[in-house]
């Protein structure tokens, strides 16, 4: 068996093969599909087995989209792509001492800093959603592992958020998120 993707208008083709195994290494694979290589398609139809997916490509020209990969509810790894504003932020912690190695008018310092470190932080914004969302946005704050996908490469990440208000298009027209997240890891890696 194989997986085909295919992009429309153009048709453009792409094929993943899958294990003829039933060992669970095998079986278990995530498919990373790069809408980059659907340059000026509209739509990519995914076939496996028989189903059918198909997933719209959406174009953001002023902001650059963060995917955020999370551990769901069924224990599956999940993408939610922010589409909106990202605010990057740094915080810095440090100690201080008063040392006596000489006055300050010779360029000494009378108090000075150790074990200087910083952690950064960043908030997204979801873009306007469909209502369906508020469940895959559950999950998401519920989740215990996260990443964000950057460079081709997968960053932890920690959700920072602590609470939801679920919005609905009723009440609040034009449904968007925001949810903060921190860098798992110190800018100075000292472990």
């Amino acid at each position: 068996m194989s997986i085909t993707a295919t992009g429309y208008p153009s048709e453009t083709v792409f094929t993943f093969a899958t294990p003829d195994s039933y060992d669970s290494s095998e079986l278990v694979k995530y498919l990373v599909v790069d809408a980059t290589d659907f340059d000026g398609d509209e739509y990519i139809e995914i076939e496996y087995n028989g189903a059918l997916i198909t997933v719209y490509i959406e174009s953001e020209c002023r902001y650059t989209p963060v995917e955020i990969h999370f551990i769901n509810k069924e224990g599956a790894q999940q993408v939610i792509t922010f589409f909106k504003a990202r605010k990057d932020d740094l915080k810095i912690d440090s100690e201080t001492f008063e040392s006596d190695k000489g006055q300050p008018n010779l360029g000494n310092h009378q108090f000075v800093d150790y074990n200087v470190n910083g952690r950064t932080k960043f908030s997204v914004n979801s873009g306007f959603i469909d209502e369906s969302m508020n469940d895959t946005f559950k999950q998401l704050l519920l989740s215990e592992s996260a990443w964000s996908y950057e460079s081709s490469a997968f960053v932890p990440v920690n959700i920072k958020s602590s609470s939801l208000k679920y919005q609905t298009r009723q009440n609040d027209r034009l449904i968007n998120y925001e949810i903060d997240f921190d860098y798992s890891y110190k800018e100075v890696n000292n472990v």
